[in-house]
């Protein structure tokens, strides 16, 4: 029978697993936010659909994701010792059957007309086939710099063989980074690319436009 420290160790780990793998999906987040601006969605529709799946990540859909992926790679045979080519091709046909539904609710409850959710949908689908394999190297990185899951993917030997404190600090640099570049996309799109007239004249127009009136 397990002792309170087994069940407490059992539960730790279990959170611990549970936050890398949320985490570690999270960390392309400036793919699809880049991808969203591009599309002309609006920066605070792109935030609220991003701080929508961020929530929903943390709130289940993240560990879903994952564990799914790791059951369909042992329903397909995927393991440490398949091509990678086999695996790129799994993960992104993975992406492309999780991305699609996902996107359409989360657009489509984000403020975003139906044009833009189309867009969205396409982009995130087109995303799913590209960059999802990318999404899985990510996660199965993050969780080997995490310690929860050595990555079945080839690494390279210098950061393979790191040290854990080393690991440790690239997991740290890689979610900084991703934060990093997310508002500095959203701080691109208000500053050169935004559809809002700069109002710091608009008291002067007012008047000359009063003026004219009046004449």
């Amino acid at each position: 029978m397990a002792t309170k420290n087994e069940k407490l160790n059992k539960v730790l780990n279990g959170a611990k697993h549970y936050l890398v793998d949320t985490t570690g999906q999270l960390l392309v987040t400036p793919v699809y936010t880049a991808m969203e601006m591009f599309s002309g969605m609006s920066v605070e529709t792109s935030l609220e659909s991003r701080i929508k799946l961020t929530a929903l990540c943390y709130g289940g859909l993240g560990i879903a994701y994952s564990k799914m992926r790791d059951f369909s790679r042992k329903v397909f045979k995927i393991n440490k010792d398949t091509p990678e080519r086999i695996q790129t091709l799994h993960d992104s046909l993975y992406n492309i059957a999780f991305n699609m539904p996902l996107a359409l609710v989360l657009y489509g409850t984000s403020g975003a007309d139906l044009e833009q959710t189309i867009k969205g949908t396409a982009g995130a689908t087109l995303i799913g086939a590209t960059f999802g394999p990318v999404n899985c190297y990510f996660l199965d990185t993050f969780r080997d710099f995490c310690g929860t899951i050595p990555t079945p993917r080839k690494t390279p030997s210098i950061i393979k063989n790191a040290k854990r404190r080393t690991k440790q600090v690239l997991a740290v640099g890689l979610v900084a980074a991703a934060v990093a570049t997310t508002a500095g996309i959203y701080a691109v799109k208000n500053q050169y690319f935004s559809n809002n007239t700069d109002n710091t004249n608009v008291p002067e127009a007012k008047l000359e436009q009063r003026i004219e009136v009046n004449r």
